[in-house]
């Protein structure tokens, strides 16, 4: 079998949650894809405490989540980044959605220092049910989502996406 090396990526990792199909029943309106990163501490004990916490959470039902990927960091030379991808169902406005993810971050210790900083949990909403949207507030898709392997690698991981 061929490898193939991309720029930054380094490596695949697999935990209790990632990667996960989960059989969970929706009838949510939206979809949203939520980006996950990290390089502070345990960052793959902290996606699975997350993913426990919004398991539990009926504003959400997970469909699914990608493998973890550790790559270089961008922006901010520091410690290797874990990101991974998670895809959910949701009756949420793309506003309320990153209000609560905030609230998650704020939970596990997030401190934004400066921009690219490192953290411990980053969660971001990547793409929101095919829709757009730019203010001072939130920006969809992501800035860059399309061109970050930190993105497409997990996203392209993922099954029937």
């Amino acid at each position: 079998m061929e490898r193939i090396y991309i720029n930054g990526a380094r490596m695949l990792l697999r935990s209790r949650y990632f990667p996960k199909e989960f059989r969970l029943k929706a009838k949510h309106k939206y979809t949203a894809i939520i980006g996950l990163g990290g390089n502070i501490g345990n960052t793959a004990r902290v996606f699975d405490r997350f993913l426990n916490l919004i398991l539990k959470d009926r504003r959400f039902a997970i469909m699914q989540s990608s493998p973890m990927l550790v790559n270089k960091a961008f922006g901010y030379a520091s410690r290797d980044y874990i990101n991974a991808v998670i895809i959910l169902k949701t009756s949420l406005y793309a506003k309320e959605i990153l209000r609560i993810m905030q609230h998650f971050e704020k939970r596990f210790k997030r401190v934004r220092e400066f921009r690219n900083s490192p953290r411990t949990l980053d969660l971001d909403i990547l793409y929101f049910s095919a829709k757009s949207y730019n203010d001072n507030v939130l920006t969809l898709p992501h800035p860059g989502a399309n061109i970050r392997p930190s993105v497409f690698i997990p996203l392209g991981l993922m099954k029937g996406v």
